[in-house]
C-alpha cells in the first residue's frame, strides 16, 4: 500500500507529518458502487456522483447534483442523497466519529473543517443561482467554459440530470451550439 498522495490534498493544509493521515483507509472502487454512510472520503482517483432519487407518480427519477473528482472530499451522512461512482478509482475513508475525535484533539484541524464548510456552502449557493438564473443552453455553456473537464468526464445522461433536462432536450443543446 503505497499510502495518500498528500500533494493532491495539499489544499487542506495538513501537515505531512501529521498523524490523521494514518487514520484514512484505503478503498478501491469499481463502477457503480455506493458509499456507505456515516464516513468521509478524499478522491484520489475515478470519478464520484452524489444524486437524489425523485419518486413522481410511477417513475423514479435521478436527478444528479454534484460530483467529486481527484482531490476533491466528500462525506456521506445518510441523508436523502446517493453517492455512487461513475469509474473506478481509489477513495480515502475515515469515519465522521474519527474526524470528530480527531477535531476535540487538535483543534488547529478545524481550520479543514472551515476551509471545506465555506468551499460547500460557496458552491451550493453559485450552482442554486446558476439554476435559478440560467437556461440550461446557458448552463451548458457555462459548463464548457468554467468546467470543461465536466464535458470531458461526466457521461452525458447525468450532465442532463446535473442540469435540469432530458438528455434528449441536451443533444439539442449541443447541436445548437457547434
Amino acid at each position: 500500500m503505497a499510502g495518500i498522495n498528500k500533494k493532491l490534498f495539499s489544499h487542506l493544509n495538513v501537515e505531512d507529518s501529521d498523524p490523521v493521515w494514518e487514520k484514512f483507509a484505503e478503498i478501491r472502487f469499481s463502477k457503480k458502487k455506493r458509499f456507505p454512510d456515516h464516513n468521509a472520503y478524499l478522491v484520489e482517483e475515478g470519478l464520484v456522483r452524489k444524486f437524489y432519487i425523485s419518486t413522481t407518480s410511477d417513475i423514479d427519477t435521478e436527478i444528479c447534483a454534484e460530483f467529486y473528482f481527484p482531490g476533491d472530499i466528500f462525506t456521506v451522512e445518510g441523508n436523502e442523497a446517493v453517492y455512487e461512482s461513475i469509474s473506478n478509482g481509489l477513495v480515502w475513508k475515515i469515519t465522521l466519529d474519527e474526524v470528530k475525535e480527531m477535531f476535540a484533539v487538535n483543534p488547529g484541524c478545524r481550520f479543514v473543517q472551515n476551509y471545506y464548510l465555506s468551499r460547500k456552502l460557496n458552491a451550493a449557493m453559485k450552482r442554486e443561482m446558476l439554476l435559478l438564473k440560467n437556461t440550461p443552453q446557458d448552463l451548458y455553456e457555462y459548463l464548457l467554459k468554467s468546467k470543461p473537464h465536466y464535458i470531458q468526464n461526466i457521461p452525458l445522461k447525468y450532465l442532463a440530470s446535473y442540469i435540469g433536462v432530458t438528455p434528449i432536450s441536451l443533444s439539442r443543446i449541443r447541436k445548437r451550439i457547434m
